[in-house]
């Protein structure tokens, strides 16, 4: 039976008084510490995100951790079903929506979480094309960057901050071989740090467990790596992997930073 308009009027104040008093329980919760914050943090399926997964030269590992003064001691990591761990350093590119917001690049190598020994992301550098908060320099630099796809092709370009520019053109992103991501790879997700030690946690189901992703031949694609970065690996990545899918996450910025002292 429909609702009187008595009754619809009354049923409109309970459920604003009702989840207007729960969003201000969380909002003293976090305020006193007592409670983590919680927002969506969304990978958008166009352009698609795209992973460069570069080898770390093996006479560059040993002193990696000083000269960039990494928190935590480099970890390698499988990436795909099936490989040898090796170390890497990843660059993605990528559009979000949600706690940051536009195009997004952050070159990432893989770290030993401090309680289990897990790989676990760690970004080395962020760039992106709108202001997003992060716990280096409290704000992303707005930075030289471009993801743009183009039918079944894709034109990519970031400036890395600490000098050169990285240049890819992908071709057949649409058709290029399904593999399976590792389990391991997919649970790097789970913490995220940052070179200050600190770390965002990330919460997600199985549209990133078991993402559709393909790898792109070395024939599909084409680079040009004069960042900084480039010093440091192998010049042809290892995979490049192209999700097919948006991705969304619930993300806890700055989880351990009341653990740090």
């Amino acid at each position: 039976m429909k609702p009187t308009p008595g009754r619809l009027r009354l049923l409109r104040g309970i459920k604003r008084l009702l989840y207007s008093q729960l969003y201000l329980r969380d909002f003293f919760m976090i305020m006193f510490g007592k409670s983590k914050p919680l927002v969506p943090f969304k990978v958008e399926a166009s352009p698609p995100s795209v992973y460069w997964n570069f080898e770390i030269r093996p006479e560059k590992v040993e002193n990696l951790e000083r000269e960039l003064g990494l928190p935590l001691p480099l970890a390698k990591i499988r990436i795909l079903e099936g490989e040898e761990p090796r170390y890497y350093l990843t660059l993605n590119l990528y559009r979000v929506s949600g706690l940051a917001n536009g195009i997004r690049a952050e070159w990432s190598l893989f770290v030993e979480d401090p309680h289990n020994a897990k790989p676990r992301y760690l970004v080395v550098e962020a760039t992106s094309d709108q202001r997003a908060v992060d716990s280096v320099d409290l704000l992303t630099e707005i930075g030289e960057i471009s993801h743009e796809a183009s039918g079944d092709s894709l034109e990519s370009f970031v400036v890395s901050a600490r000098g050169g520019r990285f240049t890819c053109t992908c071709h057949n992103i649409k058709g290029g071989k399904r593999v399976r991501a590792a389990a391991e790879w997919v649970e790097a997700n789970d913490f995220i740090y940052w070179l200050t030690g600190i770390c965002d946690r990330t919460f997600y189901d199985a549209g990133m467990a078991n993402a559709r992703i393909r790898q792109l031949e070395v024939s599909e694609y084409s680079i040009k790596d004069g960042s900084f970065w480039s010093g440091l690996v192998d010049p042809t990545p290892r995979h490049v992997i192209v999700y097919e899918d948006a991705i969304e996450f619930a993300m806890s910025p700055w989880w351990n930073l009341d653990d740090i002292e």
